[in-house]
């Protein structure tokens, strides 16, 4: 007996032994899954479904009785894990890959139907005045009521061209109206503008943290570092109703600014492979230049990763109002059949630990957005400013002295006249404005009305309408900084798209990038 003999009868039985231990772990296996109680609960659920479709005395597809208990179970979760059907991936798939036909809202669920996470700059949706906060209970006189998350999309989304009449709570107002949106192709530009401030500040908006950004955003910065060489004097990013995106992207982003060993973010699920810790692995490509980043209620998920990975860094500042709260990291997974789910994974934390959701904040969606360093109030519940954009008599008028405002701006502002114009094409257009003071004033005196005998509440009532209207008439005058940036804007955007507008009007005349000019600058004197 050779060497080789010896060693083939070894391996034959060493082969015996371990396909005997392979079965007997089977057979353990088979056991107890058929013993595991979520096993037989998840039978359960099939035999009612099938006890249903053979009973029940009308038709019901029995597929889509399992079906309606799968997307049940998200009830139970938080807004942002959902069921997803083979034809919403299909949809998503469209989405990441180029454009979609929509309004231009970021949403997620709420009990009176969907809340708007973030507007989109320039879409549908922002031309009308809907803000982030609001919730659209209705579309086209459909309740939201009793429609999955889903379900109401799909009637919000449609046909390029098409429009939609939405019922608008407004929570920060208690206002509800209607408005009418006009759908059409959203094209996914990450970054419309890129360059530098009066003040030699890099100014760059971030629109989301859709697969590419991080890209685009080194490419940005690569070039007009380049080109002004030591020129820059500082960074500003301006993450204003951006809802996020990728994970992914936003550590990307955080790692242009940092040096590495630095911090970035970390991950905690309930599995500790769901646990990691992000660090910088490169050179801070602008070598220390100061930077701000400007946040609203609309900033959320991966632009709140970069700005607090910044923020707690002590690598930038934040400007602006408290971000949006989402600290929640959502993964995709599909099955066989084309379905899938979106589920919460895990949640993500900051430098402290510093998280944005609290522990049981998938269940209760406690979250709480980033603190701002400053503070600026952008006035976006302003009642005269939203009903005078939801009225389109803004871009109408630009639309109409598209070249005379254009031409009017040689010294990238307009003079008060225009303010005038406007306000008389308004009161052609049978425009008004009514306070909330002028409107309580109305309600009292007609209450008072009704009892023949209160003159005194009567004549009161009178005297503050009065006083009210005055005010509101005044109104034109007393926004008329804003009134002449938004029409510069709008004539800007209609003949030259928004790169130019941003650089001849936005980057020169808004004040919340002015003012966060004059912080950098300060902090780096």
């Amino acid at each position: 007996m050779n060497q080789t003999e010896l060693f083939d009868k070894k391996t034959f039985l060493q082969s015996i032994i371990f396909f005997l231990i392979l079965i007997l772990l089977a057979g353990g296996m088979a056991v107890y899954v058929i013993s595991d109680p979520e096993f037989e609960q998840a039978l359960d659920m099939i035999a009612v479904a099938m006890e249903i479709d053979k009973i029940y005395p009308q038709n019901i597809n029995r597929q889509d009785l399992i079906t309606a208990g799968q997307e049940a179970m998200f009830e139970k979760l938080d807004r942002y894990s959902t069921y997803y059907k083979k034809s919403q991936f299909t949809n998503l798939d469209e989405e990441i890959n180029g454009s979609y036909a929509g309004i231009g809202v970021s949403v997620v669920r709420h009990p009176e139907g969907l809340l708007i996470m973030s507007v989109r700059e320039n879409g549908p949706a922002a031309e009308v005045g809907l803000l982030s906060g609001d919730i659209i209970t209705a579309a086209n006189s459909v309740s939201f009521d009793n429609l999955k998350s889903n379900e109401a999309i799909n009637i919000i989304k449609g046909k390029d061209g098409t429009k939609v009449l939405l019922t608008i709570k407004r929570p920060v107002t208690n206002e509800t109206f209607q408005v009418k949106v006009t759908r059409r192709q959203i094209p996914f530009v990450h970054i419309p503008y890129a360059g530098f401030t009066a003040d030699s500040v890099i100014y760059i908006r971030i629109l989301d943290f859709e697969a590419g950004v991080s890209h685009d955003l080194k490419n940005a910065l690569d070039s007009l570092l380049s080109i002004h060489k030591n020129n820059a004097r500082g960074i500003v990013l301006d993450l204003r109703n951006n809802p996020g995106g990728f994970f992914r992207e936003a550590h990307r982003c955080a790692d242009l600014f940092l040096n590495r060993g630095t911090f970035i973010v970390g991950t905690e699920g309930r599995s500790r492979w769901k646990n990691k810790k992000y660090y910088a692995t490169g050179k801070d490509i602008t070598k220390g230049l100061p930077i701000a980043i400007i946040v609203n209620r609309g900033t959320a998920s991966s632009a709140e990763i970069l700005s607090g990975s910044l923020q707690k860094a002590k690598r930038a500042f934040l400007i602006g109002d408290t971000t949006f709260g989402k600290g929640l990291v959502q993964g995709f997974f599909r099955f066989p059949d084309g379905d899938g789910v979106k589920l919460t994974i895990s949640r993500y934390y900051f430098k402290g630990p510093v998280f944005l959701n609290d522990f049981d904040s998938t269940l209760n969606d406690i979250g709480h957005g980033l603190v701002p360093d400053y503070y600026y109030n952008d006035d976006y519940t302003n009642r005269f400013r939203m009903e005078l954009e939801n009225s389109l008599i803004l871009r109408q008028f630009a639309d109409l002295h598209q070249d005379e405002i254009i031409t009017a701006t040689q010294n990238d502002t307009l003079d008060d006249q225009w303010v005038e114009k406007l306000k008389k094409y308004a009161q052609q257009k049978q425009f008004s404005f009514q306070s909330l003071k002028t409107l309580y004033a109305l309600e009292v005196k007609y209450l008072a009305q009704q009892k023949k005998h209160n003159k005194n509440m009567t004549n009161l009532a009178g005297k503050i309408i009065r006083l009210s209207q005055k005010e509101d008439n005044r109104l034109f005058d007393t926004n008329k900084e804003y009134i002449k940036t938004k029409i510069m804007q709008l004539a800007y955007e209609r003949k030259y798209g928004s790169y130019l507008t941003y650089q001849k009007v936005l980057t020169k005349n808004s004040p919340v990038i002015k003012f966060a000019s004059q912080i950098l600058l300060r902090k780096k004197s």
